[in-house]
């Protein structure tokens, strides 16, 4: 017998249903808040994280113990931006992206947006399939944002992942392979975060192996005053930030002695855990400009096509014989630690700077003409 009350519930379960699907397939949700940002808030400072975690960083401690590196940095992330309490912090934890049923997107991505250590924006967001990298993040960015105005308003990025690779870059993202993540392309993307023309980073931060090359300065100097990244590889660990809480007791810190205080604290914990090579450097780009042509001139003869195997790890470029030792080493500093066993377990220093090895064929003709 038809019973039009169960029909009415299926009707109305239905409608639910197809109505949280459509809301769903939206780029973005925003979570309620009971208070009101106020836009004009003043901040002394800005803070951008963007965590890559569309794929797999799972890594081991020191007890053996598996740990997710991006989680990781996500609490502590949110811990930096609770206790930044004359500064905005904006934290995009870029998740992987899945369908309803194979066909409908979800918003698996997380904003959150902190403004003197208060929590004043959440939002869950998705990315269209093949969008330029970092646009939909610089997007939230120059919504949310409070522009107080400061003109001395000093602005960090900091970037958790894998290698941002020289070209290509299709499949960084796991679900979303169709955008493109290489250097040319985190070098646009990060310029959408940048307000006035004039302004520049007063440092960014690269948590990834093999990014502490000539190629990525000669891409980010325009941009920033200060770089910190690792020449070769990070082993699935990351650069601590609780440094950042220094712009709160010491707010007068130099861009250079902050990104040394993130080194120092990353390096002591690693030497701590791990017995493979560790590498950090930072780069006082107000100094690397002065020798930017030869450095530019280098990384265009190295990274030429045919002359080297992108997909093995990071030597130091100090062995090419293109390497002006004494001019490249000015302005860097580096944290070094060899190898406990293996072939680099006998070098006491680094460079600071990371090449990619040549092709077999190259380096043989290398060797004939510089014997």
């Amino acid at each position: 017998m038809f019973n039009p009350c169960s029909a009415y519930t299926i009707l109305i379960g239905t409608a639910l249903f197809v109505g949280a699907v459509l809301s769903g397939c939206s780029h973005t949700s925003e979570l309620p808040r009971e208070d009101v940002l106020d836009e004009t808030a003043d901040v002394d400072y800005s803070v951008i994280y963007y965590i890559h975690a569309d794929s797999d960083y799972l890594y081991h401690d020191a007890s053996g113990r598996p740990v997710q590196g991006n989680r990781r940095v996500l609490d502590d992330a949110r811990n930096v931006a609770e206790n930044a309490g004359s500064g905005e912090v904006f934290i995009f934890y870029q998740r992987p992206e899945f369908r309803f049923l194979g066909l409908f997107p979800r918003r698996s991505s997380r904003f959150y947006h902190y403004v003197n250590g208060e929590l004043a924006n959440k939002v869950r967001y998705r990315h269209s399939d093949s969008e330029a990298f970092l646009t939909t993040e610089a997007r939230f960015h120059n919504r949310y944002g409070t522009r107080s105005g400061k003109a001395d308003q000093r602005k960090f990025f900091l970037f958790y992942g894998h290698e941002i690779p020289d070209g290509g870059g299709k499949n960084y993202h796991r679900t979303k392979p169709d955008i493109a993540v290489n250097a040319a392309s985190f070098s646009e993307g990060i310029q959408q975060f940048l307000l006035r023309q004039e302004q520049q980073f007063d440092l960014i931060v690269l948590s990834t192996c093999s990014n502490g090359t000539p190629l990525m300065a000669d891409r980010l100097m325009p941009y920033a005053s200060v770089m910190l990244a690792s020449p070769q590889n990070l082993h699935l660990s990351h650069i601590d930030s609780g440094s950042l809480k220094l712009l709160e007791g010491e707010p007068g810190i130099s861009n250079v002695q902050l990104a040394r205080s993130l080194a120092g604290q990353t390096y002591k914990r690693l030497a701590s855990e791990i017995r493979t090579t560790i590498t950090l450097a930072v780069y006082d780009f107000d100094v690397v400009r002065n020798y930017h042509d030869e450095l530019h001139a280098f990384a265009t003869a190295h990274d030429s096509p045919g002359r080297i195997n992108s997909f093995s790890d990071n030597v130091d470029c100090r062995q090419f014989p293109m390497f002006d030792d004494d001019t490249f080493s000015k302005g860097i500093e580096t944290w070094y630690k060899p190898a406990r066993f293996g072939r680099q377990s006998n070098a006491t220093d680094h460079s600071g700077w990371g090449c990619k090895p040549l092709v077999e064929k190259e380096r043989d003709r290398q060797v004939r003409h510089h014997p």
